[in-house]
């Protein structure tokens, strides 16, 4: 019997169940699909939130540790696996308006950011750019990871450290006594846990103990991947909600919609044109290259954009690790060692009650 089972194999749970491993926990992951086979591959892997100066600061505040943690978790997960998840530091480039609450979080925050509206200097930034990247903010010191293949490194993490998983074991339902959990049915069998951590992403508020305690919908995203040569663009640049991510190999990913249609997976026409004219307008080269697939994910959005890493309010022994919308990757570093630190009852180096269930109400 394990001390802890973590509900999901995305990257929050897989981070998580790692993080408990590696101090001491006997914990098991248990997944209903493959690991990492819903919106931790899908998503962009941008080390920061876009916008971030619009976030509140319980999200820069995880957002900003994890951008500290991943060049060491990066080259741990290297020498554990030999699997490159190619973090790469890209910068980040916003078209925006210049304003003083962008200033302030900056100087908050002490993030590199600067104010450019020249043309040539943009284009030393970025020679690709452009007639519509005419103005913004570039943050030199922005990082990118390559989904998917940080994923495949966090499991061959699992199988290195003989980290207990099973995928495609769905859990159905909670066993809970006296307002305490034991352990979580599942089709093949029950297993049983004094610790359960529901880490299930966009699915986290479907249990029948969080459909009224945990508000995490599903945000469907849409995004096409160009196929080009690598160096030929080298910037991540942001416009409007529309980005595009430069890969290590001259891949260049465009996104992202915003929908919200439920536990819907399709992708659509609309979606692909979309995504092409607004990718053109910020780098026009891109017309010319083929497109070579388009996919959507389901984030799991919470109303203020801030995950739960809490303890249930009425269920002792249930943890809730879910609800970081877009922002999965770029938080899930520094949000799986708070969620380490609550779970061993260790005093975190900050407040936790933003993320709590009644924080979220």
């Amino acid at each position: 019997m394990p001390d802890c089972i973590v509900v999901g194999g995305g990257a929050i749970g897989l981070l998580t169940a790692r993080q408990l491993f590696l101090q001491g926990v006997d914990v098991l992951l248990l997944e209903k699909g493959a690991l990492g086979g819903e919106s931790s591959w899908a998503g962009g892997g941008i080390i920061s939130p876009l916008y971030p100066w619009r976030y509140d600061d319980a999200v820069n505040r995880l957002a900003e540790r994890s951008k500290q943690i991943y060049p060491v978790l990066n080259e741990t997960l290297l020498a554990e696996t030999g699997v490159d998840s190619q973090l790469i530091n890209s910068g980040l480039f916003t078209v925006t308006e210049a304003s003083v609450e962008i200033d302030d979080w900056a100087k908050k925050w002490s993030v590199d950011a600067a104010f450019i509206d020249d043309v040539v200097a943009i284009h030393d930034i970025e020679k690709t750019a452009g007639a519509a990247v005419d103005k913004g903010i570039w943050m030199p010191d922005i990082l990118q990871i390559r989904n998917p293949l940080f994923v495949k490194a966090l499991k061959a993490s699992f199988d290195h450290h003989s980290i207990a998983y099973h995928e495609n074991t769905a859990v159905e339902d909670f066993i809970i006594n006296n307002n305490k959990v034991s352990g979580v049915k599942t089709r093949q069998r029950n297993y049983m846990a004094d610790k359960v951590i529901i880490a299930s992403g966009a699915w986290s508020g479907q249990f029948s103990i969080t459909k009224s305690s945990v508000n995490v919908l599903p945000v469907k995203g849409q995004m096409i991947m160009y196929k080009g040569e690598p160096g030929l663009i080298k910037r991540i640049i942001l416009s409007e909600g529309h980005y595009i991510i430069p890969r290590k190999d001259g891949r260049v990913l465009a996104g992202s919609t915003l929908e919200k249609i439920g536990f819907d997976k399709n992708i659509s026409d609309a979606a692909h044109d979309e995504l092409h004219h607004a990718a053109i307008e910020l780098v026009p080269l891109l017309s010319s290259l083929p497109i070579e697939r388009q996919w959507a994910g389901l984030r799991p959005g919470t109303e203020k954009g801030i995950p739960y890493i809490c303890q249930h309010d009425e269920i002792a022994g249930l943890y809730i690790h879910a609800g970081h919308f877009r922002n999965g990757i770029v938080l899930g570093a520094a949000s799986a060692e708070l969620m380490a630190d609550i779970i061993l009852d260790r005093k975190p180096g900050f407040s936790t009650a933003p993320y709590g269930m009644q924080a979220q109400h």
